[in-house]
């Protein structure tokens, strides 16, 4: 139980009511903490000073009776029985607002004029809405609720739903204008660095429901596996910290391929980027989008395909021989063509481990086959004796299931029957590739191994995709209009910015930003009444928590608030 003063706007007028309030668990929705108002005493200014402390020491002496100690003077229930009124979350708050404020990104959002005439501080609760993605990712509806259990948002009147929602459609509004002005504040020393990173991922949504007729939400390739859900595409360009430069977001049947000439041609447009190197998987940048980044005066650095490749074939035939299969080390070679550069990454330790997977794998695949055609020739026994073709289906199914398709010739003839031999040309070429990465670029200068170093680094955009599905939890999506869609998932990007920039200092810890956030909650602000006087005080750091803070580049929590 505590007093809670509760501040109203009306009419541009602020009325202030005291409420003796009390915190509990509500069942209905996890044991999630929640507040309600047990009695409200009226307005603070009618009140007055002394029947508020009247008041207070009213309570402090029922206190004290209410422990069998008798009355007692006021000077001695203060001296002796301080009261804790209540305890709020206040560490992971105070960590992400910091970091938030240290990079300027409030400024930054009012530079790409978020505010416009609005009246109700959007880049206040664009701030808001990012904290609660990294502290305890909820809707809406619930970060109301969430907001009544911390300290450090702020100690004015609390905002409305409709204006969260006003401020989420402001900021889309002024999107390209935000990502250059947060952009400049996220990277180091407000420049782009010479590579960027560019993949993409989808998010479905559980429902249906739609307020529009051409809906972004649509059914595609799913990346979680949920084809049978409607679903969006998210492409994001990273640099090779892993920190989002920009993103963007396309109907959920759209093909990978299909986004990366719109990217580029963005990122040239809006970004004072310079000579950049974009990398990607060849997947995805196809001839096409390989012809429109030379186009655009930018460089790439691509995975080229191994099979069924007749360049891979021309360039790994020049150089398999000279491979030291019996080193430990990774091995470069490099090939120049029609002005591409080839480089040849060889890792002895990976062939040989993937040499041995992929023998195990043939030898059950030999054993479960010679299963299915020993039973073909038996003599029939009890049950439904198979078939030459129900055999011949099986075997291929099988085959394609496991991924071993290739590597066998599979045929039925009515003259020879079903026949299942070795297909040797492909697996004499698997066994060239074993421990390869063949990656083709358009730099001349670099040396094969940075070559090489900066294709691997493409799987931080990975990691990346995992924090923005599982820490900022950009589903579930509460929302069904286009609008809404594409500002809920821009404020998880800003989220995802935070963390990413936020992850690269606490890695000298060795902790991750969900580990830091959960020490640092643990750090409470409690109101302490002694006496006449009320105190806000915060629980003393640990070690741990202002190390963390420490790293992350902020002042230690104060003594008092």
């Amino acid at each position: 139980m505590y007093v809670r003063l509760h501040r109203q706007k009306q009419r541009g007028k602020v009325y202030t009511s005291v409420q003796v309030c009390e915190s509990y668990r509500d069942p209905a929705k996890g044991n999630a903490p929640r507040n309600r108002v047990l009695l409200n005493l009226g307005p603070l200014d009618k009140l007055g000073a002394d029947t508020l402390r009247k008041l207070g020491e009213g309570f402090l002496r029922a206190a004290q009776e209410s422990r069998g100690a008798g009355k007692s003077s006021p000077k001695a229930t203060a001296a002796e029985s301080p009261l804790v009124l209540s305890a709020l979350d206040f560490g992971h708050v105070y960590a992400v607002t910091g970091v938030w404020d240290q990079l300027g990104l409030t400024d930054a959002l009012r530079e790409a004029g978020i505010e416009g005439r609005s009246s109700f501080g959007a880049a206040e609760l664009i701030r808001l809405l990012v904290v609660n993605r990294l502290c305890e990712p909820t809707s809406k509806w619930a970060l109301l609720d969430w907001m009544e259990g911390v300290f450090g948002l702020g100690e004015g009147e609390a905002p409305s739903y409709h204006h969260l929602l006003r401020a989420m459609d402001r900021l889309i509004e002024v999107k390209e204008e935000v990502e250059q002005a947060v952009a400049r504040r996220v990277l180091e020393e407000g420049k782009v660095t010479d590579l960027v990173f560019y993949d993409i991922t989808s998010t479905y949504f559980e429902g249906d429901r739609s307020l529009e007729e051409e809906d972004v939400r649509r059914y595609g390739y799913s990346r979680d596996g949920r084809r049978d859900r409607r679903q969006v595409v998210i492409g994001v360009v990273m640099t090779r910290e892993g920190i989002p430069l920009c993103h963007h977001v396309f109907a959920g049947n759209t093909a990978d391929k299909t986004t990366v000439a719109e990217v580029v041609r963005d990122l040239k447009k809006r970004f004072d980027i310079g000579r950049v190197i974009f990398v990607g998987d060849r997947g995805m940048l196809t001839d096409a989008n390989l012809e429109c980044l030379l186009t655009e005066e930018m460089g790439f650095i691509v995975a080229h395909p191994l099979r069924r490749n007749a360049v891979a074939r021309e360039v790994i035939g020049r150089v398999w021989r000279t491979f030291d299969r019996k080193g430990g080390t990774e091995q470069f070679f490099e090939d120049v063509r029609q002005g591409v550069r080839f480089v040849v990454a060889y890792s002895p330790k990976i062939a040989r481990e993937t040499k041995k997977a992929r023998k195990d794998r043939l030898a059950q695949a030999d054993a479960w086959i010679r299963e299915r055609l020993e039973a073909l020739a038996r003599p029939s026994g009890r049950g439904r004796r198979p078939t030459p073709q129900g055999t011949y289906d099986r075997i291929r199914d099988y085959l394609r299931d496991k991924g071993l398709l290739k590597f066998y010739d599979v045929t039925l003839s009515e003259a020879e029957g079903l026949q299942v031999t070795k297909n040797r040309k492909a697996l004499l070429w698997e066994a060239k590739i074993d421990g390869v990465l063949l990656v083709e670029t358009t730099d001349m200068d670099l040396p094969p191994e940075e070559i090489i170093a900066r294709y691997k680094e493409l799987a931080e955009i990975e990691r990346g995709w995992r924090c923005l599905k599982s820490t900022v939890k950009v589903r579930p999506v509460y929302h069904w209009t286009e609008r809404r869609i594409r500002a809920h998932i821009f404020v998880c990007v800003l989220a995802l910015q935070v963390e990413r920039w936020m992850r690269s200092r606490l890695r000298a810890l060795g902790l991750t930003v969900p580990r830091a956030l959960a020490l640092l909650q643990r750090n409470k602000v409690v109101d302490l009444v002694v006496g006449a006087t009320s105190t806000r005080l915060p629980t003393r750091p640990t070690r741990e928590q202002a190390k963390i803070l420490r790293t992350l580049g902020l002042p230690p929590i104060p003594k008092a608030l």
